[in-house]
């Protein structure tokens, strides 16, 4: 929701400010291409960065470290955590950019699906030095800590054995993002099994 927010509001700014330099520079009468092509592209970088300080949900945007933004939110009693522990995952491809997915077995028999970009700081990656930095989730024992009315993820924190995804299953279909059939980020799914819902995923069935 937050990306096609964030996409509306690039276009919107886009359209205003295409309507209100012709308001003011009818056809043939405006400045030179060239200088057009520069206004535009001041534009589109300018409304890129807003849109990504607007809709971006991780705590980090607002300057903050995650231990200060946790116990603000504590204070305030606006912080809801949830204690987990797994025992195997899955992951499925992203279809665009919205963020690692993730179907996590649960001790309990239930199935955990995390969706979102959030989850990004937790994978495996390398930065520009070359150094590598380990992936720490999905692991065997974690809390997720979310806002309690805006409902976005504050962060993880992960305790246990780390647990490497066993298989990554193609990304949704975009009938199915049409259809509204997808589970909801932190949802627990317990009509189906794990084993169920990856073949499932998997196309298998």
């Amino acid at each position: 929701m937050r990306l096609l927010l964030a996409g509306l509001f690039a276009f919107g700014g886009l359209l205003v400010s295409v309507c209100v330099f012709f308001h003011y520079f009818p056809e043939g009468s405006g400045p030179p291409s060239w200088l057009v092509g520069i206004f535009f592209g001041l534009v589109l970088l300018g409304l890129a960065a807003g849109a990504f300080f607007l809709f971006n949900d991780s705590a980090s945007q607002s300057g903050r470290s995650i231990e200060v933004e946790v116990a603000e939110l504590e204070r305030e009693g606006l912080l809801v955590s949830d204690t987990f522990q797994a025992k195997r995952a899955f992951e499925v491809e992203e279809f665009e950019d919205e963020g690692a997915h993730y179907l996590i077995e649960l001790v309990d028999g239930g199935v955990l699906y995390l969706n979102g970009q959030y989850l990004y700081g937790y994978q495996e990656d390398t930065d520009e030095s070359g150094s590598t930095k380990a992936r720490t989730f999905p692991c065997s024992r974690f809390t997720v800590r979310r806002h309690k009315t805006e409902l976005f993820v504050v962060d993880i924190a992960c305790a246990g054995d780390v647990l490497n995804p066993e298989c990554i299953a193609p990304s949704f279909e975009v009938e199915d993002y049409k259809r509204g059939i997808l589970p909801e980020d932190g949802e627990v799914i317990r009509d189906r099994s794990y084993d169920q819902l990856k073949r499932e995923y998997l196309r298998e069935v």
